[in-house]
């Protein structure tokens, strides 16, 4: 039996980026689903967020500090670039996908649809069509860092796709997608390669809008 727990809602793409990373460095994880907002994950990480990970006496909350933990913990492939550009521009990527893609890109704009604060409890239009010129110029920023690789920062996969793809799957399915990725030719390969991997397979989520918040 493995000793490392993941704890967090699997539909949250915080928690799929933590399992993610678990499976392409093929360690053997335990997952257990925590509610967002409940009692239980307020004792796993101080401010109520997900995901949170143990592996033996070792107690670790934040998605960046656990999957650089299990990528430097673990045998398997790196996911932490040698080069010392990629490895600034993987950090940088890593950065720009918490700091500010996440809160434009799901909180704003997915959870407009999914989980929208109207009285009829249909999708926020009027959040969405205000949000969504932000969320296809960051869309753009994405396809252009893409422009010539395979992956974020190079021919290998790193930690920033892993932060990636799991908002993008989500993106990816609603309604207005189309518009929102239109030319974005180097995202689609991306994602055909990312969707390839046993790690996405191994971790596919709810339908979106089962989706709960995620951090």
């Amino acid at each position: 039996m493995t000793d490392l727990i993941i704890y967090g809602d699997p539909r949250s793409s915080y928690v799929r980026t933590a399992r993610m990373t678990a499976e392409e460095k093929g360690v053997p994880y335990a997952l257990k689903p925590v509610a967002p907002g409940t009692e239980e994950i307020k004792t796993l990480h101080p401010w109520g967020k997900m995901p949170s990970m143990r592996h033996g006496d070792l107690h670790l909350f934040e998605t960046s500090g656990i999957c650089h933990y299990l990528d430097a913990a673990f045998d398997g492939p790196s996911l932490v670039p040698a080069d010392p550009v990629a490895l600034g521009e993987m950090e940088q990527w890593i950065s720009a996908t918490i700091d500010y893609a996440y809160a434009t890109m799901v909180q704003q704009y997915l959870f407009s649809y999914i989980l929208p604060k109207t009285e009829d409890g249909q999708p926020d239009m009027a959040a969405i069509e205000a949000v969504r010129p932000e969320v296809r110029r960051q869309v753009l920023l994405y396809d252009g860092a893409l422009d010539g690789r395979q992956f974020m920062c190079g021919d290998a996969l790193s930690l920033a796709d892993l932060f990636i793809v799991p908002i993008f799957f989500y993106l990816k399915q609603l309604p207005d997608a189309d518009q929102v990725f239109a030319g974005c030719d180097n995202i689609a390969a991306f994602g055909e390669r990312t969707a390839a991997r046993a790690s996405f397979a191994a971790t596919m989520p709810a339908a979106p809008e089962e989706t709960a918040a995620a951090e």
